[in-house]
């Protein structure tokens, strides 16, 4: 398989996990949204008492990450549900994955690298403090895991082809 080819399946990689990873975020603010007006809406993704997304979206943790609040206050316009910051983030993502430059896809992959140690805050909270299991949020885990393969396989081509063009340019 070619560079191009290589380069563009992990563009494509990435710009669908950032959908995937949207259309979640997107999910996640509407049970949220739902739940403040609705204290009876209950998620698709609420199975029993301990498999419950809205419990998980609706505790301190669901907005700001629950750092945002503590640091800011309650009132804070950036203590907002953590499902914004996701639909801001996988847009961002997304647009960062159709660039070829080495620096941009660095870039990117360092957000990444920072979304799947969120990811890791946040399973802790979920797991151990809030002794629930979210299914939406273990699918945003994996979307974040996968998406930082995918990003360090295409800084990995990019190095090797910019390596390639350094050697052929030498020996011109």
């Amino acid at each position: 398989m070619s560079y191009a080819n290589c380069k563009s399946s992990c563009t494509a990689g990435l710009v669908g996990l950032s959908l995937a990873g949207f259309l979640l975020s997107l999910y996640t603010s509407y049970v949220e949204i739902r739940v403040e007006r609705d204290h009876s809406y209950q998620a698709m993704c609420d199975i029993s008492e301990r498999v419950s997304c809205t419990k998980v979206f609706s505790s301190a943790y669901g907005r700001g990450f629950g750092i945002v609040g503590d640091l800011l206050g309650d009132d804070s316009p950036l203590n907002v549900p953590n499902g914004f910051y996701g639909i801001f983030y996988y847009f961002l993502v997304a647009g960062l994955a159709f660039s070829n430059s080495i620096l941009v896809t660095k870039l990117a992959s360092y957000l990444i690298a920072l979304s799947n140690l969120l990811s890791i805050y946040l399973a802790y909270l979920l797991y151990f403090v809030l002794e629930d299991l979210c299914l939406v949020c273990v699918a945003t885990y994996g979307v974040n895991l996968i998406s930082l393969i995918v990003a360090l396989q295409k800084v990995q081509i990019l190095d090797q082809e910019e390596q390639v063009m350094r050697v052929m340019k030498k020996d011109q």
